[in-house]
């Protein structure tokens, strides 16, 4: 029961009331805008409205205002959209300068901008004669001047929308597309448009509205002519000096027109999103590994292999020379399989995109088989793409997208989609194809993507982190299903990761860079039992250390000396490298057989599968990691900021010369 006299606040929980210095400002903003249109509506004979909006004059003006707009849209959607993709997407010197032109009528008075017309394409004008003398036309005082004014006012609409639009998609889905053997026309039609779909129809419809309402440069420019250059917002300039009434009721026509476009956009031009249904996140299904009926998740027997109809042969070397910011030699043969591990800012991803032709910091000379693609534009170098997050086309089908590359290379659309088809049905996602992106789980769209690289008939075969974003029983029906397909594929596959375990069951090699140079290529099995980045090492979960060699073991590079069983010749550069179960913990100080022995402080403990994982910091030695049971750290007492030995064996110690 609430306390007598006590008010009950209508304000939701959190919320404050606004100072008055500013509310009072807004309030008066919000009248000074609304208080026109009250007039308009308060003023408007309604009784007599029809007979105005249905006279002779104004159907006519409106006529040939809807015939202007409608030709000003059509011209701004063929010059606006490409100009707003250049400034987008393309640097070029003088940009900023490009920019301010397209933002300047939007500023200029529109007299001004008449003007201006006036000199550059009236009969005296820069352009004007011609025009005249080479095809007859004359904009002045001719519809075709009404439709190039209101396009010159209307158009900034179009490219500023589009512009931030296409500012806001980020490039990878127009390089992954690039890397399934897409043109740049046939992206830009087929992902980047489709895409940015809502930022055009925003802007083509405040385009037509304000193309509807120009005034001042149509009748600077074109004239006032009935029938020919006399829209409505000219109209109500003469109405209102012979029939108030008439140009009032016109008014609200307009500004009728003007609400209809802005409810339409429901806050797409602010920035505001439209209220959305809110889907549930998609299930990870069971997988299946055969052809599969929509809806079904039974399992089957595995697809046959779709056709790979790429170069002759079907088996692709590869040979790579990366110059720039990477700057390595890479040699592999068919079906190999290399990881790409290193720390960030290594140079992975430079290398991946210097292969595909899509960045100026590094340049590969690059040839897949016996074909030397150097020279080729991204398109053409049959080195498809899976990014981390597998860049899906959200406006496309699993099927459409799987499909996507073949019908970039030309394949019929039926072949494609049989093609497409067989690849979705051999990674178990078959029953999918029906489906969107947004529609899929994790797991489901990594598969997808692969499956749409795949089917692309690729020579060589990037993927950027694609197990990333996936947990881990997701993550393991992936690598399952991609090391299936591997197995098969006849060019080389790259995979870059952080994840051991994918470097270690995927891989036939190991390229590790630091600083973009190569540190180490080998086999999974040598990197892992003598990795040679300290980086490479704690990956693995090992202790690294790295020192120089002494007569009887390492000179740590962090202070303290390691003994060693088998150290290198002294002065060698080297890398001691400790399994965290060889590290033993005690709460006194061993008296046993461990030749290293320091005195510690318990930093951290986390569990690794059913052991423990202590983090253990020294002033005599580097932080090191213990690996022991969780029965083990219950006797000893474990705990953040615990005292304690750590010990470990000169013959536990693996020294790798560098």
């Amino acid at each position: 029961m609430k306390r007598a006299g006590t008010r009950v606040s209508g304000r939701r929980p959190g919320t404050s009331r606004p100072p008055l210095a500013l509310a009072l400002p807004a309030l008066a903003a919000v009248a000074f805008l609304a208080l026109p249109l009250v007039g308009i509506l308060v003023r408007t004979e309604w009784g007599g409205l029809a007979g105005h909006l249905t006279a002779p004059g104004t159907v006519e003006a409106l006529r040939l205002s809807l015939l202007v707009s409608f030709w000003a849209l059509g011209l701004s959607l063929l010059l606006g959209v490409p100009l707003a993709w250049l400034l987008a997407r393309v640097p070029f010197p003088g940009k900023a300068l490009v920019r301010s032109l397209v933002l300047l009528p939007m500023v200029l008075p529109p007299t001004v901008g008449g003007v201006a017309l006036l000199l550059a394409f009236g009969r005296r004008g820069l352009l004007g004669p011609w025009l005249e003398d080479t095809f007859g036309l004359t904009l002045p005082f001719h519809t075709s001047g009404a439709v190039v004014a209101a396009t010159f006012v209307a158009m900034p609409f179009l490219v500023i929308s589009l512009e931030g639009a296409l500012g806001g998609l980020r490039p990878r889905y127009e390089e992954t597309a690039a890397s399934l053997g897409a043109s740049p026309v046939r992206v830009f039609f087929t992902v980047t448009l489709p895409m940015v779909a809502p930022g055009i129809l925003a802007g083509a419809a405040l385009t037509w509205a304000r193309a509807l309402g120009e005034f001042g440069a149509t009748i600077t420019f074109a004239g006032n002519l009935p029938g020919t250059t006399q829209t409505l917002p000219l109209q109500v300039y003469l109405l209102l000096q012979e029939e108030p009434g008439a140009a009032t009721s016109v008014s609200l026509l307009l500004l009728a027109i003007a609400m209809a476009v802005l409810i339409a956009l429901r806050g797409r031009w602010t920035g505001t999103p439209a209220d959305r249904r809110r889907r549930p996140a998609p299930v990870e299904e069971p997988v299946t590994t055969g052809p599969a009926v929509a809806g079904s998740t039974t399992t089957g027997p595995v697809a046959p292999e779709p056709p790979n109809e790429g170069a002759p042969g079907g088996r692709w070397a590869l040979h790579a020379d990366v110059t720039g910011f990477t700057r390595l030699a890479l040699d592999a043969g068919p079906g190999t399989t290399i990881a790409v591990v290193g720390p960030n800012g290594a140079g992975k991803t430079t290398l991946l995109r210097a292969l595909l032709g899509l960045t100026p910091r590094a340049h590969a000379d690059l040839r897949l088989g016996d074909e030397d693609v150097t020279a080729l534009p991204p398109h053409r170098r049959h080195v498809a793409w899976v990014p981390q997050d597998g860049a899906l086309f959200p406006h496309l089908s699993a099927l459409a997208n799987t499909a996507y590359g073949l019908r970039a290379q030309g394949v019929a659309r039926a072949g494609a989609r049989r093609e497409a088809q067989a690849w979705l049905d051999r990674l178990g996602v078959g029953h999918l194809g029906h489906r969107k992106p947004a529609q899929l789980s994790g797991g489901q769209a990594q598969r997808v993507a692969l499956a749409r690289a795949l089917a692309a008939r690729p020579r060589l075969l990037v993927l950027d982190e694609p197990l990333a974003a996936l947990d881990q029983t997701t993550r393991a029906h992936v690598r399952h299903t991609l090391r299936t397909h591997l197995a098969g594929f006849g060019g080389v596959c790259l995979i870059v990761t952080h994840d051991p375990v994918e470097a270690v069951s995927l891989a036939d090699r190991v390229l590790v860079l630091q600083d973009g140079r190569t540190l180490q290529d080998d086999t999974p099995a040598e990197v892992t039992r003598h990795p040679r980045s300290p980086w490479v090492a704690r990956m693995l979960g090992r202790n690294a250390w790295p020192g120089t060699a002494t007569p009887d073991g390492l000179a740590l590079d962090g202070g303290g000396t390691l003994v060693a069983a088998e150290p290198p010749p002294p002065g060698t550069p080297a890398l001691a490298i400790v399994a965290p179960e060889a590290v033993s913990l005690h709460r006194e100080r061993p008296a046993g057989s461990p030749r290293n022995v320091w005195p510690g402080t318990v930093r951290e403990i986390t569990a690794s599968g059913s052991r423990l994982r202590v983090l253990v910091t020294s002033p005599d030695a580097p932080d090191l990691v213990a690996e022991i049971t969780p029965q083990a750290a219950a006797e000893l007492g474990l705990a953040d900021g615990v005292q304690v030995w750590t010990g470990l064996k000169a013959t536990e110690t693996t020294i790798v010369a560098l």
